[in-house]
């Protein structure tokens, strides 16, 4: 009975740690506890595509569009590594879960990836705002990089460029989703 009460009181600390904690695999693929630099809800400003700076849908939209953000949560009490995420396309709502792979505290930068992304499936008058939908949670689900800096995130997908020397690009193409916290 006393170890009963042992273990139910070690378990009750346990699941009282702090919100915003994630776990990470680290080189040794051991898991640790680090603080969740993602936590809260970003706003998409502008995308980077290969060499190209553009507005979210690649036109202003007149408010035309809804704001597209992304919140990243951190359930407490969950030890799963999968978290998740939540957030407003161009048109539609969607949800779905993330790991962070690694983070680095002096750099603040890191390592994610994305699980298969949900979505309402709300049509839009416009075709552009699917199309800009689309590519959107395309990109979202693809980046494999992130950066937080002075209150904005980037999440990346660097893409090598085998076979065309040529390009204008170099010898990789970079999509970038710049977001702010809201």
């Amino acid at each position: 009975m006393k170890k009963n009460f042992l273990y139910l009181v070690i378990l009750s600390s346990i699941g009282c740690s702090a919100p915003k904690k994630v776990s990470v695999e680290n080189q040794n693929s051991n898991l640790e506890t680090i603080k969740n630099p993602l936590e809260g809800t970003w706003v998409l400003k502008n995308v980077l595509m290969g060499d190209a700076m553009d507005m979210p849908c690649g036109f202003v939209n007149m408010d035309k569009v809804k704001e597209m953000n992304l919140t990243f949560t951190d359930d407490k009490g969950n030890s799963s590594v999968i978290k998740k995420l939540f957030g407003q396309s161009s048109v539609n709502n969607f949800s779905g879960g993330y790991t962070v792979l690694s983070y680095d505290e002096k750099s603040k930068t890191g390592k994610i990836q994305f699980f298969t992304l949900i979505s309402t499936k709300m049509a839009a008058v416009n075709l552009d705002f699917m199309e800009c939908e689309k590519r959107y949670l395309s990109y979202l689900e693809k980046s494999v990089d992130f950066k937080i800096e002075d209150g904005k995130l980037q999440l990346s997908l660097t893409i090598p460029l085998t076979g065309n020397s040529s390009s204008p690009w170099g010898e990789s193409y970079r999509n970038v989703l710049y977001f702010y916290r809201k």
